[in-house]
């Protein structure tokens, strides 16, 4: 068996400024929890666009082409 190439995590972006930062709420009962991140987001970083996703099916090629179009994504799961 061939080893396997450590991939890593992406560097951190050096600002916010101009980026898209996808929130993604799979679910459950953290919709309070979430909803707000964006908002705040764009409010504490003039310039960033901040999209929320609720439920959304993660086999769909759609979801992955918004996840593409982020430069960063925040992910929250509770069920």
């Amino acid at each position: 068996m061939s080893p396997i190439d450590y991939v890593g995590l992406n560097p951190r972006l050096d600002t916010l400024e101009g980026k898209k930062i996808g929130v993604a709420n799979m679910g459950g009962g953290n919709a309070e929890a979430m909803e707000p991140i964006g908002p705040a987001i764009m409010a504490a970083y003039p310039g960033t666009e901040a999209e929320y996703k609720f439920k959304f099916d993660t086999k769909d090629a759609t979801f992955w082409e918004w996840v593409d179009s982020c430069d960063a994504i925040i992910v929250g799961i509770n069920y």
